[in-house]
């Protein structure tokens, strides 16, 4: 709705200047809008005029089951891509896939992805929430993923929507969930 109503504002509101005045205008109208967009992260402003979109992702909680992997360890890899084609080429990988290559991947895109990291041991116990860290202000996160390294067979991944600020990942015996926070709440 607020967004509708900032468009009508700028679209249909018919406002009269003199010409010199009309380029002041313009130019503060622009550098309100920059300042408005730039937290694309969290901006409705920043949603609406980025023209990539863009992850939202703060936080992130592991819930682990004492049974997961048969009770053996889980690598696991949240990964924040930068890169329309990077996000193509995850979209297509199994987890195995995804960990053989990601040494490779790490090479070709060295500023086009972040991954977050954990070696989970099977122990049933929740993690805390984990604020999720940009390293970058100036590009736009486009895509998430969660890669686990299972010992049973699976694709053992999941996309993040960007839409979800949080999410919660449960780590089971043969596989593991993703469950996404209300996106309209705050914490």
């Amino acid at each position: 709705m607020k967004k509708l109503v900032f468009l009508f504002v700028f679209l249909f509101l018919d406002v009269k200047a003199i010409p010199a005045a009309e380029g002041v205008m313009a130019m503060s109208a622009a550098a309100s809008l920059k300042t408005l967009t730039e937290d694309k992260k969290k901006s409705i402003f920043g949603d609406f005029f980025s023209p990539k979109g863009g992850l939202i992702l703060e936080e992130v909680m592991l819930s682990i089951d004492e049974n997961m992997n048969d009770r053996g360890a889980v690598k696991v890899h949240l990964v924040v891509v930068y890169e329309h084609e990077l996000v193509e080429e995850l979209m297509k990988m199994s987890s195995d896939e995804y960990f053989r290559g990601v040494d490779q991947m790490i090479k070709d895109y060295p500023d086009k992805m972040k991954i977050f990291e954990w070696e989970l041991v099977a122990k049933k116990r929740v993690m805390p929430w984990k604020k999720v860290e940009y390293p970058t202000d100036h590009m736009i996160p486009l895509a998430g993923f969660v890669f686990a390294k299972y010992s049973s067979s699976g694709k053992h991944r999941a996309t993040i929507p960007p839409s979800y600020k949080k999410v919660k990942i449960t780590f089971e015996k043969k596989n593991f969930r993703v469950d996404y926070e209300d996106k309209d709440k705050d914490k």
